[in-house]
């Protein structure tokens, strides 16, 4: 999987509503937008999501969107972000190093709800008021988090901190799992822990993703 594990969107500028963990504060796009950061970074990684766009140019690259998630773009390095897309708004924008982590064969996807039907005295089901549909996915990475991957854990583990869902590209994946894009919380990124056992600076952990909006 390739991992945002550092935001440098949340060092701009930019207004709130764009840097907000909830994908449900929209931000209006009327032509360009322009990001101005906070001094000149390495980029080769763009998360989006929550957008009525299905195109979107970075910086001269261009790619689509499908669903919320991580997209690759070729590395840049640059204090400023031009953005154009055809949709009119979106929910979040992350820009940084996609941090590749090869995880093993088993992967572990889950489909769940929070909804609360229940059944009568007669065997009838009634519905749930309310509730959302959310999946789950389940990854296992042995001895693949390298002295770069955690530099830039330490970097952006201000923002993780405080539950900042991930943007996650799934396409070496995606050959046993049923979608290739998430956007999610680690269910324990407020004690993410790491174990070693080999003579080099490689760090083995159990993912455990929850979709988020």
């Amino acid at each position: 999987m390739r991992i945002l594990l550092n935001d440098i969107i949340q060092y701009s500028d930019e207004q709130d509503t764009l840097k907000s963990p909830a994908l449900s504060g929209i931000t209006d796009i009327t032509g360009t937008l322009n990001i101005t950061l906070d001094r000149v970074r390495k980029i080769n990684a763009i998360g989006i999501g929550n957008t009525d766009g299905t195109t979107f140019i970075v910086n001269g690259q261009a790619f689509n969107f499908t669903e919320n998630g991580l997209y690759l773009i070729n590395q840049i390095t640059t204090d400023t972000l031009t953005i154009t897309t055809n949709g009119t708004s979106v929910g979040r924008i992350a820009a940084g190093v996609g941090i590749d982590i090869p995880t093993s064969v088993r992967k572990e996807p889950s489909f769940n709800s929070t909804a609360s039907p229940r059944m009568t005295l007669s065997g009838q089901v009634i519905h749930g008021a309310g509730g959302y549909n959310y999946r789950m996915l389940s990854l296992d990475s042995r001895y693949k988090f390298d002295s770069f991957a955690m530099t830039e854990l330490e970097e952006g583990y201000k923002f993780i901190a405080k539950g900042y869902p991930f943007f996650i590209d799934l396409a070496d994946e995606s050959y046993k799992l049923p979608f290739d894009k998430f956007y999610g919380i680690d269910t324990n990124q407020q004690n993410m822990s790491f174990e070693s056992g080999i003579r080099r600076f490689l760090y083995s952990r159990r993912w455990e993703f929850r979709e988020c909006f």
